[in-house]
């Protein structure tokens, strides 16, 4: 019998999302402390630090057009094409994970353990959250549901830092009163990871019924339609000019905002009041909560393409005056950075809105149905710019003069000055030029889209039904 897959209801339509909660939590002691981690608490030389996680994000951004693609050409396992993955990569993530925040033996081999690790790591986790995103077309119907689906994910995400900003910063502090600073964050990445997995399984069972499993899978693998090499995969990417523009443009901004997330944590330990830091974490995830849920809204409102310009300009103008204001008041900083969440907001579900209709788009171009790799391409400038950061954090510390046995109430201006670069300045420029290639290079619309949703589904019903005859 063939699948037929239900309605988007219950509580695909609203748990969606879970596990893009305990994925930014995990994200987020990564993104804020890995490089605090090897800097000022395993005390690793900068230039292996660079080498390091520079090679780690190096091979995992080469290797993101892979995972992608892998998900897309393989025939989907008994559990679906992507709930499979959801289900079995997840205690991967945690092992590898807690390894990267380590200090494991000399400074040479901590560094080969921490690369290593960084690098499998980021593997696994890009499976298991392709295989999550890519589930926004598998649940949706129509370009409503996308944009619904999206926002969820982004309220979700939003959601965390809420969490993050009480239940683990401040309690960094706490725990080193009764462990050593590296078990530390050895701990928390344990916990985030291990709630991450269980988490994945929660979306694994609230989606079962919408994907093919079993031998419906396995039927629906061996479809002509469904076969899909490398050839079709190149061919989703090449053939799709609207992709490749929202690829380039997110390419600048990730190299021009790569050493932002890190630049916090060193912001509030050179330059800001440290007790402004969970609040400033706090109000800018409540501010994004409620802006991401209705960002969907927005969208359909003034179109994805307009609500993503809108939050990236947005963003921008956030970034340009938070950088005249960051030292010499950190409590209006706090309050601009807030007030960005909700650009922050706006941007991110529509964002992936888009990459959604990208994915219409290739599957009416090309017959195949590859909007795994479509969708999940959108972590390859990410994973370029995590690369970038890897070199440009030691690099922008080490011309500012940068030593991790100067006490941060010693730091001189040079320092300071270089933290607000990475922070602020650099990701206004790459912001700007993302924004710019978005308004004069996307020209998809919502009505476009639906009209090749259209056939897409007349020319499979009629190929169902040749098959059957």
């Amino acid at each position: 019998m063939d699948f037929v897959k239900p309605p988007l209801q219950g509580k695909a339509k609203n748990l969606y999302g879970v596990s893009d909660f305990a994925f930014s939590l995990m994200a987020n002691i990564e993104n804020y402390f890995l490089m605090f981690f090897l800097t000022n608490v395993a005390k690793l030389p900068l230039a292996g630090i660079a080498s390091a996680t520079s090679l780690a994000y190096t091979g995992d951004a080469i290797g993101q057009g892979i995972y992608a693609g892998i998900i897309s050409a393989v025939k989907p396992m008994r559990w679906g094409k992507n709930r499979s993955y959801i289900l079995l990569f997840g205690p991967l993530v945690v092992i590898t994970f807690v390894l990267t925040f380590s200090k494991i033996g000399s400074d040479a081999f901590a560094l080969f353990v921490c690369g290593s690790m960084l690098f499998l790591t980021n593997m696994t986790r890009t499976f298991t959250w392709t295989s999550n995103l890519n589930l926004v077309n598998v649940l949706a119907s129509n370009a409503d549901d996308r944009s619904l689906l999206a926002s969820r994910r982004a309220t979700w995400t939003a959601a965390s830092g809420m969490i993050y900003s009480y239940a683990v910063i401040p309690n960094i502090a706490r725990l080193q009163q009764v462990m050593p600073d590296t078990m530390v964050y050895t701990f928390l990445a344990f916990i985030t990871s291990a709630f991450y997995m269980l988490m994945c399984w929660v979306v694994f069972w609230i989606t079962s019924g919408y994907e093919a499993t079993g031998e419906a899978a396995k039927a629906q693998g061996a479809s002509a339609a469904q076969q899909i090499g490398l050839l079709d995969i190149l061919k989703s990417a090449v053939q799709n000019p609207y992709l490749l523009v929202i690829l380039v443009g997110a390419l600048i901004s990730s190299c021009f905002g790569a050493g932002a997330t890190s630049a916090i944590t060193y912001y509030y330990n050179y330059i800001g009041k440290p007790h402004l830091f969970p609040l400033q974490v706090f109000l800018g995830a409540a501010v994004g909560t409620v802006s991401s849920f209705f960002a969907g809204q927005v969208g359909k409102k003034i179109s994805s393409k307009n609500a993503v310009l809108l939050g990236t300009f947005g963003m921008c103008a956030c970034n340009i005056a938070c950088s005249f204001v960051a030292i010499p008041s950190n409590e209006l900083m706090v309050a601009i950075l807030t007030f960005r969440n909700v650009f922050q907001g706006i941007n991110g579900p529509n964002l992936i809105a888009l990459y959604g209709d990208c994915a219409v788009y290739a599957r009416w171009k090309t017959g195949k149905e590859t909007s795994a790799f479509v969708m999940g391409s959108q972590t390859i400038p990410l994973k370029i710019g995590l690369m970038l950061r890897g070199i440009l954090v030691p690099l922008i510390l080490a011309i500012s003069g940068f030593d991790a046995s100067i006490p941060p109430a010693e730091a001189g201006y040079e320092v300071k000055n270089g933290i607000i670069t990475m922070f602020f300045r650099l990701p206004a420029i790459g912001g700007a030029i993302y924004g710019l290639i978005l308004l004069l290079g996307f020209r998809l619309n919502r009505e476009r889209v639906a009209e090749m949703q259209k056939e897409i589904d007349e020319r499979e019903a009629a190929q169902a039904l040749e098959a059957s005859a």
